[in-house]
């Protein structure tokens, strides 16, 4: 924690071990609650990673999380289609 106070990061990330059934594990939601609370008292934005059901993402959305990514939302692809190059 004395790392984030010493960077002041623009964007912290909860880690899918976090987000992993946030919607049915109450000790997982009030940590992720008080992280993007920080979060939010600094200055930064969080993004959810791994959100893999839309339980998930309900609940990060209920919680203040900013940015969310993970399976439930979209797949990876390969660089050249996000680029728009061969």
């Amino acid at each position: 924690m004395r790392h984030i106070l010493n960077l002041a990061p623009n964007t912290i990330k909860l880690d899918i071990s976090l987000t992993r059934d946030i919607d049915t594990d109450w000790r997982r939601r009030a940590l992720a609650r008080g992280l993007i609370a920080f979060a939010h008292d600094i200055g930064s934005s969080i993004i959810a990673e791994g959100v893999e059901t839309a339980s998930e993402l309900d609940m990060l959305r209920d919680l203040g999380a900013d940015l969310a990514q993970g399976y439930f939302l979209q797949r990876p692809v390969p660089i050249e289609e996000i680029a728009g190059t061969p």
